[in-house]
């Protein structure tokens, strides 16, 4: 018995050590086997018939849409309300805010906003029509709208081939610490070995995840400017908008000034008075007096 047991042992570390070394090389995103681990985790482990047992995999496409809206500036915070608020009454699993925001820009320019939400990929054209209304019914237009589909289908097939392959050697390995009766050192390797391929295991699933999710979701990014209006009055307003900033930055120029010369004009004053207090007079005018009695008539 002990023979078998350590010869199935050594078989699963040879299949961890190879795994381990291939998914080492790279980062999540690049979870497909090479060939010798391909060979390895269907072949060797894997029963009979079953590495072609993968069924085939539909394309998988994860989209993502950006809508851009001109509106008026009093209306970007109500029609951003309202958009985010068609979200939410969907329910998280339909529907999530991904991100809200609005900037209000300086004096004479206009705000602008953004958000992003995680829509349900079957229902996700329907509802940038809903979207759309929302922006039209208060007198605002759409401006652009782009959409971008990337196919991860063979990031899928790798991913779901790596967790089959994984959860397999971790099922023989369970059972081969269960049935073990040979030496200790023998069944520490195998625990060890165990460890190593939940925890690569659960890094597959958790990308496999991610990955649906991508599919099952997608990402409408709508973001929000303000138009400028037509009034012949409009440019007025805008250089009455920058005098004021100008006359303001002007005057917190003075302001900051006083308040950094003050202190040094009073200390120098009370210097000036404390010399004069003690009878010092400034060299030059004893000078000017001086050369004014010489120059007077006698």
């Amino acid at each position: 018995m002990r023979y078998p047991l350590r010869t199935s042992l050594l078989l699963c570390l040879s299949l961890v050590a190879c795994s381990k070394s291939s998914s080492d090389g790279g980062d999540a995103s690049h979870y497909a086997p090479s060939a010798r681990v391909e060979k390895l985790d269907t072949f060797d482990v894997v029963e009979a018939g079953a590495a072609n047992a993968a069924p085939l995999q539909s394309p998988q496409i994860a989209y993502s849409y950006e809508l851009s809206y001109l509106l008026a500036d009093a209306q970007l915070a109500d029609v951003q309300a309202k958009q985010v608020a068609l979200c939410t009454d969907l329910g998280p699993a339909k529907c999530q805010v991904a991100k809200t925001s609005i900037s209000n820009a300086g004096r004479g320019a206009g705000a602008s906003g953004e958000t992003k939400l995680l829509v349900d990929a079957r229902i996700a054209i329907v509802f940038q029509k809903q979207l759309d209304k929302v922006v039209t019914a208060v007198g605002g237009q759409l401006s652009d709208r782009s959409t971008t589909a990337e196919d991860i289908t063979k990031q899928v097939i790798d991913t779901d081939a790596r967790v089959r392959a994984k959860q397999i050697l971790a099922d023989r390995l369970t059972k081969l610490i269960a049935e073990s009766n040979g030496k200790v050192s023998d069944l520490v390797a195998a625990e060890q070995a165990f460890a190593t391929t939940q925890e690569e295991l659960d890094a597959a699933r958790s990308l496999q995840a991610s990955l649906l999710q991508r599919v099952a979701m997608s990402d409408i990014t709508i973001g929000y400017a303000t138009r400028e209006s037509n009034s012949m009055w409009a440019p007025v307003r805008r250089s009455l908008g920058a005098v004021g900033d100008s006359l303001g930055g002007s005057i917190a120029a003075l302001v900051t000034f006083v308040v950094v010369a003050l202190p040094w004009v009073v200390m120098l004053s009370l210097l000036a008075w404390v010399l004069r207090r003690i009878g010092w007079r400034w060299p030059f005018r004893r000078r000017l007096r001086g050369m004014a009695r010489d120059e007077a008539p006698s």
